[in-house]
């Protein structure tokens, strides 16, 4: 059984505010009623004419506000909003992370290799690609020698002394 509201209390005593401004709202009630002209009510308040139809036309758009359909039920702020949104996208990574798991414990059940960007993926890391080191010309030219007399010193045991003649050596 769902528990009735207890009905809010109605009439000039249940209405809040201070009592000077009780006082404004009850003298430019008068002059809309027409009890008292708008000069006698603004002389009353103390104010030129021109300030009473202002403060007549705020008081007249408050209670046009207030008599405004509201949407009911549970208004959404923006906060509550961005939070709602940070839970959904905290959700839905972990929801990703999940699938994503699931997806290389199947491929290793059926035996299907994982591709270089899963590995990487695996890793938290993107793909790089090793750079090759370029060795220097220098390098490059003693390595094929040596490459080269030790393939031939293997072959033939002459050609060690012929190779060393030829490079000025021992």
């Amino acid at each position: 059984m769902a528990t009735r509201q207890r009905p809010q209390p109605a009439g000039p005593k249940a209405l809040s505010g201070s009592a000077e401004a009780k006082r404004k709202a009850a003298l430019i009630l008068e002059a809309l009623c027409g009890l008292r002209s708008t000069q006698a009510a603004s002389d009353e308040l103390g104010v030129a004419l021109v300030r009473y139809y202002v403060l007549e036309t705020r008081m007249m758009q408050a209670m046009i506000d207030a008599l405004e359909p509201k949407a009911r039920g549970r208004q959404r702020t923006a906060n509550v909003e961005m939070s709602a949104l940070r839970a959904d996208k905290q959700r839905l990574e972990r929801e990703v992370l999940r699938l994503q798991a699931l997806y290389r414990v199947t491929q290793r059940a059926v035996g299907v290799q994982q591709t270089k960007k899963a590995t990487a993926a695996k890793a938290g890391k993107p793909s790089k690609t090793r750079r090759v080191r370029r060795q220097p010309r220098g390098e490059r030219v003693a390595n094929a020698i040596r490459s080269s007399a030790s393939s031939s010193i293997a072959g033939d045991p002459s050609a060690i002394v012929s190779s060393a003649t030829d490079n000025g050596g021992v």
